[in-house]
Parts: C-alpha cells; structure tokens; sequence
C-alpha cells in the first residue's frame, strides 16, 4: 500500500489547497480534452506531509485555467471527500471552478468566458498598442531603463532609493540611458507618451499599481520591476481579493506582466505570486528599498512624546478613498495631549484628499502632515504608532516602535478586504475598537510591545538594511 495519501482538499481565497501524508511526487492537474498541465504555485512538503497550492486565478500560463474537465494526477491514494465551487465571475464575464474529491479522483470542472470589454476601452488599446508597437519597432532598446508611476509627481519611495544605487555605479551611470515618466493626475497624453516610453526600454521600473504597463506584450529580454510600495503581506490585494468588490478581473492582465517582484522576506513571496499572477521563482527575498534608511541614526526633532497617527484608507481605491473623520473624538484626544505632555502627528493615505478637521485650538498638540508622501520621513519621530491596516506596522516592527491597532470596523474590512493571516494572532500590538479604549491604551502605555520582535523576525529574516543594492545586483548582473 502506497505511503502518500491525500488527507483532504479546500479552497482559500482563489486558491486550492490538497494535503496529505508521505511525498508529493510529480503532481499535477491534466485535463482529459486536452494536452494541458495545470501546476501547483508551489509546495511545502516536511517529515509530516505535505501542501501543495494550486493558483486559480493565474496558474495556468499566468491566467485562470480554461474550460474543462481536470483531473490530479498523484502517485497515491487519495482518502478524501470534498464538494465545493469558487465562483468568480464579474464584469460580464464568467468563471466558476467546481470541487469534487472522492477517493478515487479528485477534479476541477472549470467554465470560463471572458470579460466584456466596452467600446472606448477597445479604442484607446488599440491606439496604445499601435503606438507602444511602432516604438519597439524603430528604437534601441539596449540600455534603456524607464522609471515610471501614475501616482507620483515625481521620483521617490523604492524607486529613488533603486536609481541612487545604480548612480553609485560608475559602470551602470555611464552605461545605463535612464529615462522617467510620472505623473499624479494621468491623462490620455500622459499614457502616449508612457506607451511610447516603454516601447523603447530594455527594462521598466515600478513601485505600484500602473494599468498602463499591463497593455503590452512584451519581449522576453525586457525586464518589468515591480518594486511594491508597501512591506510584507498584511491585506489582500492583487488576485487576492478575486470576486470581492473592487477586485481585479479574473482574466485581468493587471501585474501578470512582471518579471521581477522584490519583497520584505521569504515569508511572504508565495502571498505576492498570488496576488500578483505570477510564478514564486519571479519573487525575490531582499527587503524592501525604502527601509534601508530606517537602519540610520537619526535623532527625534521633539523631546515631547509623539504619536504618528497613520490609517489606511476605505473605499475600492483612489477615486473612492475615505477616511470615517467622525470616528476621532480630536477634543478628548487633545486634553489628554495635554496631560500627558504628549503631542500627535497625523499622516492620512495619499488617496485620501479630504482634510483632517483640526480646529485652531488643538493645533498646539495635533499636527496634520499627510502632504508629505513618504511617511517614513517622520517614522524616527515616532514614540508610537497608531493605524489599522496599513503596511507601515512593517517599517514600525524594524525600528521596535510600539503600536496600537483602531479597529473599529474589523469586522466589515474582513469582508469586503481580509488578510493573509488572522488579524488578531498577527499584528504586533493591543486591538482596541472604540476610541475611549483607544484613549485609555495611550493614556496607561498599554501597547503589548512583547508582539513587535516575533513579528519582526517573521516577516524580516536576516534583514541587513541593504535592499537596494541587493536588487541592483539582481536586475543588472
């Protein structure tokens, strides 16, 4: 009787996830119509079993699998029973993937349509297309990197720090044709020329989101960066979120295109495969540019004890971003500033453009610098750290500053947004879920900093604060 045995098979976000006892071997998903292999995205196998994940939304050639019957090929038994479905569909469009594992066979029936796609969308991609084509056609592209974003003004973030490494470089400054393309208000110029840009570059650089990047099919020399703004993997995004409102299309070519993702730890590379549509061996471990500085001495600007208050934003993204100011009592958070000789800065989501209302009698204790886009320019200031879910627990967790989680609607975020981990059991702080508990924690030092170092080593494995020469390393050896 065979060793490996298939104890049991579920779903989790779009992913399927089979375990069982013994070796995985060779295992694989082949439809019976066609001459087709779906594979795992990837496998944990130890002396107790094994895991294996198969990637839904993007395992098969970097898209939702086709239509069809597939059956697990497994050199084993299986001693499982499950029926489930995952239904995606949205926009229009149709995929539904059917479970059914017995102990003979476990398979996935799969229906797929594609999205429909309006007619002035249609338009404007074959005007980039034509545009981006010719572009490739006629320039050199040897040597030509782009730095680019549709979110920024100008250069900053991860990308700064990516371009000050190879300006150290005197073989890449003189050999490299750098060129930019950022703007915080796109428009149908700024995309003509962004496609015209790309056609003519060798490699693109990218922090974020950026639909234009993902039109184009490219080729296989051309290097597409995704250096991600944000560390670890807290919340869902990307593919991630797939049937949730505000996600992304099922057959969606958003960040699939990447041929490079730089990440925080090895924790976390198979959460960014996932979320961005692409395989584990395009994910690299080194840390994350922007938190390279953290590792600097720098001394606090203030004697007084500073609270940076920085949340993340609701809504489905940045023409919908908000923040619940009715949830801030700024009254009773000034008197107690006050007792305690305590002062706090504010620092809003950059998506969020409505204004903090700090009256002019709090303004000797409440600060307002959400113009600043980078909010590790005030982290060392920082005696305490106050969001919800927002990435910067991770530059806070390298620079062992307490923290406090306002949470007051945990419970709705979870279904509309989720995370990778159970909310609870991962952040590196106390929870608190209404503002006078939130008052309270602050007022007693009640932060449960104990949580900060565990959490630290988990998502920053042998961190050596050297992110961007690591990736500098990688992209032009």
């Amino acid at each position: 009787m065979s060793k490996n045995v298939i104890t049991s098979a579920y779903f989790k976000r779009a992913l399927l996830f089979i375990c069982g006892k013994g070796k995985s071997g060779d295992i694989h998903f082949i439809c019976k119509n066609e001459n087709m292999r779906f594979m795992p995205l990837y496998k944990d196998e130890g002396e107790n079993g094994f895991t294996i994940c198969f990637d839904l939304a993007s395992g098969y050639k970097k898209g939702p699998i086709p239509s069809g019957k597939w059956v697990l090929r497994f050199d084993g038994k299986i001693d499982a029973d499950c029926i489930d479905s995952r239904d995606f569909s949205d926009n229009g469009g149709v995929y539904r993937i059917d479970l059914n594992c017995n102990h003979n066979e476990i398979s996935l029936t799969s229906r797929l349509s594609p999205t429909k796609v309006n007619l002035t969308v249609r338009c404007a991609d074959i005007i980039l297309k034509t545009i981006f084509n010719t572009s490739k056609i006629i320039s050199q592209r040897k040597n030509r990197v782009l730095f680019t974003s549709q979110s920024r003004k100008f250069i900053s973030g991860n990308e700064k720090d990516v371009l000050d490494e190879i300006l150290k470089r005197d073989e890449l400054k003189n050999r490299l044709k750098i060129k930019y393309s950022f703007t915080d208000k796109p428009n149908f110029n700024y995309y003509i020329k962004t496609a015209w840009m790309l056609g003519q570059s060798e490699m693109v650089i990218i922090d974020d989101y950026h639909p234009i990047i993902y039109r184009f099919n490219y080729d296989k020399k051309v290097k597409i960066t995704q250096l991600w703004h944000a560390c670890g993997a807290f919340k869902t995004f990307g593919y991630s979120r797939l049937g949730k409102e505000g996600s992304l299309r099922f057959d969606s070519n958003a960040h699939r295109r990447y041929t490079h993702a730089f990440v925080s730890g090895d924790g976390v590379r198979k959460y960014y495969a996932e979320a961005f549509g692409i395989p584990m061996e395009c994910v690299y471990a080194t840390g994350v540019p922007r938190c390279d500085k953290l590792n600097d001495t720098q001394q606090k600007n203030n004697d007084k004890f500073t609270i940076l208050f920085a949340p993340t934003f609701r809504g489905n993204g940045k023409e919908s971003a908000y923040y619940p100011f009715e949830m801030l009592d700024l009254d009773k958070l000034a008197d107690l500033c006050r007792k305690n000789g305590m002062q706090v800065i504010f620092k809003m989501h950059p998506f969020i453009k409505e204004r903090l209302p700090i009256s002019d009698k709090h303004k000797d204790v409440l600060f307002d610098q959400s113009d600043l886009r980078e909010v590790n320019d005030i982290l060392h200031d920082a005696d305490l750290v106050i969001t919800d879910y927002s990435s910067l627990i991770y530059e806070a967790a390298l620079l062992d500053k307490p923290m406090l989680f306002y949470t007051f609607d945990l419970d709705e975020y979870i279904a509309t947004r989720d995370f990778y981990e159970p909310f609870e059991k991962f952040v590196p702080g106390k929870i608190v879920s209404n503002f006078d508990d939130l008052l309270s924690a602050i007022d007693q030092k009640n932060f449960e900093i104990d949580k900060v170092e565990s959490f630290r080593k988990f998502n920053f494995s042998d961190y050596k604060f050297d992110a961007a020469k690591k990736i500098v390393d990688i992209l032009f050896d």
